[in-house]
This record gives C-alpha cells, structure tokens and sequence, in this order.
C-alpha cells in the first residue's frame, strides 16, 4: 500500500524583528510544476480552500502512489493553514497575502493566482467602511505591540545567556554531546 507521509511545518515565523517569512522561496526549493496563489484578504476562505485542495488530492492518490505532504501553518494561528505542498506531485497552494506577500514568479508557467476576494457580495457585509478601517488598524497595532514584547524577551534571554555563559564548562558539554551522538551512529 502506498504510504502518506503528512507533516506540519512553518514557513514563517513573527520574531522580535517583525514577520520574516520564505513563502516566495517555496516554487524553486520545492521545485514546484505548479502553485497556486491565492488573494483576498482575512477571512474569504483561504485557508478552508488549502485544506479542501490538500484533502481532495490525497483521497484521489491515497492508497494508489506515496504522498508526501508539507502543511504550512499560519505563523499568527497555529491552527490555520498558509498552504500545503504535495511533493511527489509537485502542487502546491499557498495564502499568498499580507504579511506572506507572495506573487507569481514564473507567471504562465507554474504560477497562478486566484482571487478569493471576487466571491465576496458587499451589500453583505455587516458593517461600515470606518468600522473596518478601525479593525484593521486595531490589528496592526496589536501586531506592533507582540513584536514590541519579542524584542524585549530576546533581550531578556541575552541578559539571562551573559550570566550563564561564563559559568557552563562547554569542553563537558561537548564531551556528552560527542557521547550521545556516538550511540546512534
């Protein structure tokens, strides 16, 4: 039976330097014949779609090829999907919006957008332009604030590392680094 191997990883991190991310590396490093970007904003489905795009392909294959899966998941919401990349198919699909900015680098080749936001039907939406420009703004600000603190933690990490360092006998810590590794080579 073929084996489905699925793992979760991040393509993208917030640090005490703001986002940093590598989402417009993944067409050449997973060497891609296909992804597909999607656009729209928060909350038009993207991640619904990535998750509906990796299930559907794996129950087509499942059980006929091995598949392996890479599941990026949302630096912001560790449950949330910015994409998946099946590898033996070459496919991938990612949630290519801000703060992961991502737009085609081989358009008409393997890349293709697709705009969620042309499904959204305005007269539906329940509140007003300003009462959205203030969300968004109270977003940011809450975004501003978390890297804010990350940067004072790594500072406190520093100042806790500088009081350990001069203490710690690296030749020791090396030696039983050298012991362990000895056991599983």
């Amino acid at each position: 039976m073929a084996e489905l191997i699925e793992r979760k990883i991040f393509m993208a991190s917030n640090t005490p330097d703001g986002f940093v991310g590598y989402f417009d590396q993944i067409v050449d490093n997973y060497r891609l014949n296909k992804l597909y970007i999607l656009k729209g904003g928060s909350g038009v489905g993207k991640s619904t779609f990535i998750q509906k795009f990796a299930r559907a392909l794996i129950a087509h294959y499942k059980g006929r090829r091995r598949l392996t899966v890479d599941y990026l998941m949302c630096s912001a919401d560790p449950k949330s999907y910015d994409g998946a990349i099946i590898h033996e198919l070459g496919i991938g699909i990612i949630d290519g919006t801000f703060p992961h900015i991502t737009d085609p680098k081989y358009p008409g080749l393997v890349d293709e957008i697709i705009d969620l936001a042309q499904f959204i039907d305005g007269g539906k939406i329940k509140m007003t332009k300003e009462e959205l420009y203030e969300m968004k703004k109270q977003r940011k600000d809450c975004f501003r604030r978390a890297y804010a603190e990350l940067y004072r933690a790594r500072e406190l990490h520093e100042q806790v590392e500088a009081v350990y360092g001069g203490a710690v006998d690296f030749g020791k810590v090396d030696k039983v680094f050298s012991e362990i590794i000895k056991t599983h080579i």
